[in-house]
């Protein structure tokens, strides 16, 4: 063989050797890649199995997979009960019916032991445990329904003193507890201002949304020493001569909480010549001991007092006071230069409920709407003192209000929380007409949601069987199914009989719902019905 030829052999064999190599190469990655990416897949697919099995149940695995394990799962369940969302624990208990006996006794043992944080969390598992379809179902609903329609008849009673006394709704309740709160925040703002981190523990109690006279009694007697002789309320009533105003304040709080009437008149001449953050402390203790004693000083002060929280302030108090002979002059108010002192006012004479404040309250509507963008009266034209006059005029009601009422619901001209406190105010009147004007503006797909809303759950306030139905066939609407349950349960016994009806359907989550929702409301001709649905 020529030498030339030679060569090019060689050349060739060392070329497709090399692509050899490389060929060799290229399939030794690629199926590496093929290895690590199966590999990756079978890891995926264990980890989501797990997942499945870990949080949605499994019933197979209910049935035959390892106990300690399946506690677990059932453990992790009941924990969502009590911590999650509404739609997360109604998940939840349906998943734990999926276990049967095993998860009954644990739930049963729960229910039993009372340590629910709440009784809306039983209710979630009353459910969880319908769900299981334990024959013991009966003697369990039957027991906790008893203790459910004992808690709400101690509430209705309540509620029906509360009412009887003074007629008052929760939305105006709701209105003057703002109030107050806006009051303790600025307390603490003053108090932050006045002493920086001394007051810290004064400032986080006022704050806070639940009151502990506690902490107000502990920060009040630490201005005495432990052997200092007398009963705490008389050291109480001492430390109202602190030179401290922040002692002071903790000590009319404290006897404010206490609802001490022994106090009544170590704190009257304190609302007359103290500073000013330690004056609207002693108006608004004065509120809360609700002593008739204290009414001729808190008008004084209404009138002349230094300052818009003064006399807010003590516009308020005489509201929870309830003495009629204040109405004259809470009327009187509704002119003050001020919104913050016309918009208490407004509530007050709600609270107190006397008819003669119809008119002026009306008057306070009228010279406030906007008309081209302006007010025959600014101050009138105030958010707050137009839905604080709408509440009371609902409190009160009388001839005319419905119509004046449904006028600014219907008005979009007018401020949204405006229409929503109207909506509120027409549900309090109790008027068959409001009911049809309250109707009218939740069918208006047109009108905002929330309006919508409010007059779904304004409806719920009027104990009527078409509403309840109403209410019952919203239940499973993404937009007014938590206003629903919310209504329905207020109504109580009235929705029972639409709520037993509707345990027939077919919808698994609809069930779920009317079931808690019959939970909630506790009337006993609703177990047999419930436990033939969940068997």
């Amino acid at each position: 063989m020529p030498e030339r030829s030679i060569i090019i052999k060689r050349e060739s064999d060392i070329s497709n050797k090399k692509k050899d190599d490389m060929m060799s190469g290229v399939k030794w990655r690629v199926s590496l890649l093929f290895v690590l990416i199966t590999v990756s897949i079978f890891f995926s697919l264990l980890a989501s199995s797990d997942r499945f099995v870990e949080f949605r149940g499994n019933e197979t695995y209910a049935q035959t997979g390892d106990g300690v394990l399946r506690e677990d799962l059932i453990a992790n369940l009941t924990s969502r009960l009590e911590a999650g969302n509404h739609e997360t624990r109604l998940n939840a208990a349906s998943e734990l019916g999926k276990f049967g006996e095993t998860a009954a006794n644990s739930l049963i043992e729960k229910i039993e032991s009372d340590t629910s944080s709440s009784g809306k969390i039983n209710s979630y598992m009353l459910l969880a445990f319908l769900e299981t379809g334990d024959d013991r179902a009966e003697n369990i609903l039957f027991e906790n329904f008893e203790k459910i329609q004992a808690s709400s008849e101690a509430a209705n009673e309540i509620t029906a003193e509360v009412k009887a006394e003074n007629g008052i709704s929760a939305d105006i309740l709701r209105a003057i507890e703002e109030k107050d709160k806006a009051t303790r925040r600025n307390l603490a703002i003053s108090l932050d201002r006045d002493y920086n981190d001394e007051t810290n523990t004064l400032e986080a109690a006022l704050r806070a949304e639940e009151q502990n006279s506690s902490i107000y009694d502990s920060f009040a007697l630490s201005e005495f020493e432990p052997d200092e002789p007398g009963s705490e309320t008389e050291k109480l009533i001492k430390a109202l001569r602190s030179d401290s105003g922040s002692i002071r304040i903790a000590a009319l709080m404290a006897l404010g909480e206490r609802r001490e009437a022994a106090a009544i008149d170590s704190m009257t001449p304190i609302l007359t010549r103290d500073y000013s953050p330690v004056q609207s402390s002693a108006a608004f203790a004065l509120g809360e001991i609700g002593d008739e004693r204290a009414v001729e000083v808190l008008v004084k002060q209404m009138k002349d007092g230094d300052s818009d929280s003064i006399r807010s302030n003590a516009a308020i108090a005489l509201g929870k006071i309830g003495k009629e002979t204040a109405v004259p002059d809470l009327i009187q108010r509704l002119r003050d230069n001020r919104a913050v002192v016309r918009s208490s006012a407004a509530l007050s004479l709600g609270r107190i409920g006397n008819e003669t404040a119809v008119e002026p309250l009306m008057e306070v509507l009228k010279n406030g709407k906007l008309v081209e963008g302006r007010a025959r009266d600014s101050v009138n034209a105030n958010e707050d003192v137009r839905k604080s006059a709408i509440l009371a005029l609902g409190e009160i009601g009388g001839p005319g209000v419905t119509e004046a009422l449904a006028d600014i619901l219907t008005d979009k001209e007018e401020k949204l929380s405006v229409r929503m406190a109207a909506a509120a105010a027409l549900g309090n009147t109790g008027d068959p007409q409001a009911m049809e004007v309250l109707k009218n503006v939740f069918d208006d797909s047109s009108e905002d949601l929330n309006l919508r809303n409010q007059a779904f759950l304004a409806l719920g306030k009027t104990e009527n069987q078409e509403v309840a139905e109403l209410l019952v066939a919203k239940l499973g609407d993404s937009e007014f199914g938590a206003s629903g349950r919310e209504a329905l349960i207020e109504l109580g016994e009235v929705a029972v009989d639409p709520l037993i009806e509707n345990l027939k359907t077919t919808d698994r989550k609809i069930r779920d719902e009317t079931a808690l929702i019959l939970i909630e409301i506790g009337d006993p001709k609703a177990i047999k019905p419930l436990i033939e649905a969940y068997q």
